[in-house]
């Protein structure tokens, strides 16, 4: 994923740069190579804050690894198995979580209310279940 991601910000950044060019040899042919171009500058200066900024967007994860293998070392056993699942799937039932996790139902909820009173996970109502949400 980060190859594809750095070959998606190569080539935004080359065709910046190759539509830049183009535009300033267009400039210099027709408009005489006068240095007066505000337009020009504006245009050139708001695409490349657009590409600049979906590039930091590419880039940019709300937790790395290397943050949520130190976070999960910290937890309890118990806590740690349910946030792995809800990693892997941002969303599932709580019974189904209790299955995925081979936890009982009872630690199963007594987990995700400590959980939801750290602000970890949303727990909603889904028919006679629970539908858990990650929110990190």
């Amino acid at each position: 994923m980060e190859t594809k991601k750095l070959l998606i910000s190569g080539g935004l950044i080359l065709g910046l740069g190759v539509l830049i060019t183009g535009f300033s040899l267009y400039h210099l042919e027709h408009m005489g190579g006068s240095i007066i171009y505000p337009l020009f500058l504006y245009g050139t200066t708001l695409l490349a804050l657009g590409v600049g900024g979906f590039v930091v967007y590419l880039f940019s994860d709300r937790l790395d690894e290397r943050r949520v293998a130190k976070l999960l070392a910290v937890l309890p056993t118990d806590e740690r198995k349910v946030l792995r699942v809800l990693m892997e799937r941002k969303e599932v039932e709580q019974k189904l979580l209790a299955t995925l996790t081979q936890l009982s139902a009872v630690k199963t909820s007594r987990v995700l209310t400590t959980l939801e009173s750290r602000g970890v996970v949303e727990k909603r109502k889904h028919g006679y279940t629970n539908l858990v949400t990650l929110r990190l």
